[in-house]
């Protein structure tokens, strides 16, 4: 058995939970195939399995901590098995792991609701908090140039609430009944550069937000009627940002 197969395995046989071969991709003898099936069935390794699922699920849990809070217990404990089975919970920078969890609790929430926004919320507040660690407010003459192009900021967000945000962040955390859904949607930016890392949006930046899909020069964008004024405010708040 190479070492790496046999590290290989190993691995797979911690991580595996659902009756799986983890051995099946990787070069192994008869003997070995035994020796990793009967390790499986030693006491001593699956205490030590056990201990290893509950310090991944202990980091996930922190990782996503309010959005967890929020959900049913059963849902929330389905999320955390389906992520540690999938290898989750095992990554050593927290905010790279936080991202990834929320983006897959995310995936598996219902549109328009209100568990889904606030999981949106985390994770938006969450890239913007790593922007505001090296985030640098442009210079404000730099919009009157011709050839500036600007783009979304790569710690930017939007976040749909489909209440007032309010009674919708203390009807969740007091585990009191929301209100309910709404077409009357309020959206607030997240930036690295915005007093509290967001803003609420008004009608003009948000479809500021929404034309820079792709990058557009500042003159085309007031041609368009877009104010200089609402390109400066969300540069500053780095939900924009000059394509260098």
């Amino acid at each position: 058995m190479a070492l790496l197969d046999f590290q290989t395995s190993l691995a797979g046989l911690v991580r595996a939970s659902n009756g799986s071969d983890p051995s099946r991709r990787v070069s192994l003898t008869d003997d070995e195939r035994r020796y990793l099936s009967d390790l499986a069935g030693n006491a001593a390794f699956r205490f030590t399995v056990k201990v290893q699922r509950s310090w991944c699920a202990g980091r996930a849990a922190k990782a996503a901590y309010l959005t967890l809070s929020i959900l049913p217990g059963e849902v929330r404990d389905q999320l955390l098995e389906e992520w540690v089975n999938s290898g989750g919970g095992t990554h050593s920078f927290v905010g790279r792991e936080s991202s990834a969890f929320l983006e897959f609790i995310a995936s598996h929430l219902v549109e328009p609701s209100h568990e889904l926004t606030i999981c949106r919320m985390e994770l938006a507040a969450l890239r913007s908090s790593e922007g505001s660690l090296r985030f640098k407010r442009p210079e404000s003459s730099r919009i009157h140039r011709p050839d500036g192009l600007l783009r979304r900021g790569p710690y930017a967000s939007v976040v749909h609430f489909y209440a007032e945000p309010e009674r919708v962040l203390n009807a969740l955390v007091r585990r009191e009944p929301c209100p309910a859904i709404s077409s009357d949607i309020t959206t607030l930016i997240f930036g690295p550069g915005f007093d509290r890392l967001y803003t609420r949006a008004t009608s003009s930046e948000l479809a500021l937000y929404d034309r820079l899909v792709s990058p557009a020069a500042a003159l085309e964008l007031s041609g368009e009627g877009f104010a200089r004024e609402t390109m400066q405010r969300l540069l500053d708040g780095g939900a924009l940002e000059y394509l260098e």
